[in-house]
């Protein structure tokens, strides 16, 4: 499934903007399936593509969701050991879920930045990548 990962993640992410909630709850099923499915990194990749700069709050909410239970089977330092690119644009995306206008996004996004706290390099990275006015 990982060759498909990201097309499969943003129509069913797509779907949670819909109104049913019938819908809504299946997409998130497989959604949930498709993350314990597939390598971490490529759910990770595909969740952060597609769902965390929708408009739609429960798009966002979703993907987060999906983004955490994925971290939270990589680990702080698997997922801070990548090339500087990567760390940058995962630190800026949990910085800005943190900040979300959505409160159970805001959540799964303090939830992750306290995964990355393990980190004994976490506190560099984030004066290095994020704004000040967003510390």
């Amino acid at each position: 499934m990982d060759h498909e990962v990201d097309e499969v993640a943003r129509v069913l992410l797509q779907k949670m903007g819909d109104t049913s909630e019938f819908i809504q709850k299946a997409a998130d099923g497989s959604l949930g399936i498709m993350v314990e499915s597939v390598t971490p990194a490529r759910a990770m990749t595909a969740l952060m593509a597609s769902g965390l700069q929708h408009r739609n709050v429960l798009v966002r909410k979703c993907a987060a969701k999906h983004l955490l239970t994925a971290m939270e089977r990589v680990g702080a330092e698997k997922l801070l050991s990548g090339t500087p690119s990567s760390t940058e644009l995962l630190v800026r995306t949990l910085v800005k879920l943190a900040q979300d206008c959505h409160q159970d996004t805001r959540c799964y996004g303090r939830k992750m930045l306290s995964i990355l706290m393990s980190h004994k390099n976490f506190h560099k990275y984030l004066k290095q990548f994020v704004p000040s006015r967003d510390l």
